[in-house]
């Protein structure tokens, strides 16, 4: 039994290499698909982010709010839920988006809720009033990622 022999039964096969290449592959993908890595990009989700928009009948601010954590350990004075899915969002930060200075405005608009703390006390119990409408989203984006939620601008009737 020479050399040559040994070495070529050690060799992988041509589907081992191909299977290890696809592992290796998937491996090196897997960060940029997940945001699970991205801390910041799921704060700016809990926060900014509700699709389908939930049905709270008449309480949506003052009930979502609270459920997202905005009210403790006080009142968030204002803030915008976007209603859209992740991948619109995301696209803002690409090609979905225009560059407003440091931050990316959306060419499009999205259905936008804005809620804003009534009365002056920011201590608990929180209530809020609502504002719906269409709006173009500005947000900061950090490795194509949305991190900041800067403003929106309504969109005006033509």
């Amino acid at each position: 039994m020479g050399t040559g022999t040994v070495l070529h039964r050690m060799r992988p096969s041509k589907g081992a290499c191909y299977l290890l290449l696809l592992v290796l592959l998937v491996a090196e993908l897997l960060p940029s698909v997940s945001c699970g890595n991205n801390p910041r990009y799921e704060k700016f989700l809990k926060q900014h982010r509700d699709e389908p928009r939930s049905r709270f009948h008449g309480r949506y601010c003052d009930t979502l709010m609270g459920s997202r954590g905005l009210t403790k350990p006080q009142c968030k004075e204002m803030n915008t839920f976007i209603h859209g899915s992740k991948r619109q969002i995301r696209a803002v930060c690409a090609e979905g988006g225009v560059p407003s200075g440091e931050l990316r405005r959306s060419r499009r608009h999205f259905r936008v809720t804005s809620c804003t703390l009534r009365g002056g006390s920011t201590l608990p119990p929180c209530e809020y009033k609502e504002n719906t409408s269409p709006r173009y989203i500005v947000i900061g984006c950090e490795g194509g990622w949305p991190v900041h939620y800067d403003e929106s601008q309504i969109v005006m009737a033509a």
